[in-house]
């Protein structure tokens, strides 16, 4: 199958290298002050039924977990349907810093188009030194299977 990833120029989500826990390898992309969506054109329509991405939290340099991840489909690019949406709870002191794996799995779907978009921690909670502040998303690979 010839795949082919449109990413407005951030197609290292999808190159296969995984990061580390050291952040500043070139293996992550950031997020600030903005959401990633990233859509996925496979060129013809295939199946798939989950979808992985992990995430890199180092809290004391403001980088945070996702707060939500969605999935979509669309056989146009235009059209999306929603087929996964998980929302995870803002962290807390007590999470740990690390590589958090977020693997959503739905009913087995075929599209041409697929649509990933995750949502950062927008307003760093009270607890932190950063309070109030948008926090920075790391995700260093999309995989679909």
């Amino acid at each position: 199958v010839n795949k082919q990833y449109e990413f407005a120029g951030i197609s290292t989500l999808v190159d296969g290298l995984k990061g580390n826990r050291n952040y500043k390898t070139g293996r992550w992309i950031a997020f600030y002050k903005n959401d990633l969506e990233a859509v996925i054109d496979f060129g013809q329509p295939t199946e798939f039924s989950k979808v992985t991405l992990t995430t890199n939290v180092e809290k004391g340099d403001w980088v945070f977990d996702a707060r939500s991840i969605s999935v979509a489909v669309s056989e146009d690019g235009e059209n999306f349907k929603q087929v996964a949406l998980e929302e995870y709870p803002a962290m807390t002191l007590d999470n740990p810093n690390q590589l958090y794996e977020h693997a959503l799995s739905f009913e087995p779907v075929q599209a041409r188009y697929l649509k990933v978009l995750a949502k950062p921690e927008y307003s760093i909670p009270s607890w932190h030194g950063g309070k109030g502040n948008p926090a920075f998303l790391f995700v260093d690979e999309i995989t679909v299977d």
